[in-house]
């Protein structure tokens, strides 16, 4: 249930990407159903700490959708070509900023330059607490300044932001219906305050900085002078 409430947010962002490329990192196969079928290349890239719950998906019966792409990747070499897709999703990617550096700057490079991230997240005020017995409680949680610092250091810029699940998880996803009025209730008595924050992010053209060509000199330097013989 979580994960539908997930995909309605999702389809909020890109409601329409037919003939387009969409990637999932992390673990999204619950979360591409947004566009799976309805015309969009829906490809995900599984890291490696999440393999042995794929192997577990498919061992249960193969409840993976036969359309469904799939590989194993590592968060430092994606196996795509440059500006292979339209669209990228994390979910379940994120450890800590170093990794999340590495990773973003990864994803970067196979996202066109026009293309669009969508980053879902738990939030650093409750969110693991209230998503227990989910997948998230596991998550690296951020503030919104942790997650702009590693934004910069990818050379990603925020476009729109968004939030999900207000309630703890037993009580916020009982029901599509149910999740829905708490989003909508909490957006408008406790903004900020969702468990999830989606962002999604693009690529900023300006954030590359020239290095110096002189090198920096002492600020007291001026003040000495050279000795013959000394």
């Amino acid at each position: 249930m979580c994960a539908a409430l997930l995909r309605d947010r999702l389809q909020w962002f890109w409601p329409d990407l037919r003939q387009q490329r969409v990637l999932g990192i992390g673990y999204t196969q619950p979360y591409l159903g947004a566009w799976r079928g309805r015309g969009a290349l829906c490809v995900s890239a599984v890291l490696g700490r999440h393999g042995s719950a794929l192997m577990t998906l498919q061992q249960e019966g193969g409840r993976l959708p036969p359309e469904e792409r799939t590989c194993l990747v590592d968060a430092q070499h994606l196996p795509f070509g440059d500006e292979a897709f339209d669209r990228i999703l994390l979910v379940h990617a994120l450890q800590d900023e170093e990794q999340a550096v590495t990773l973003l700057r990864a994803a970067g490079r196979v996202l066109r330059d026009d293309g669009r991230m969508v980053l879902i997240v738990p939030n650093w005020f409750g969110g693991r607490l209230r998503q227990r017995g989910t997948p998230f409680a596991q998550e690296t949680a951020f503030t919104r300044g942790s997650l702009r610092r590693v934004l910069a250091h990818a050379m990603l810029h925020v476009e729109r932001r968004d939030e999900a699940l207000f309630l703890p998880a037993g009580q916020g996803c009982t029901s599509l219906q149910r999740g829905q009025a708490s989003d909508i209730a909490g957006k408008v008595l406790s903004p900020g305050l969702g468990s999830l924050r989606l962002v999604e992010v693009v690529k900023d053209v300006y954030s590359a900085r020239p290095l110096p060509v002189a090198e920096r000199k002492v600020w007291f330097s001026k003040m000495m002078v050279p000795v013959q013989d000394a």
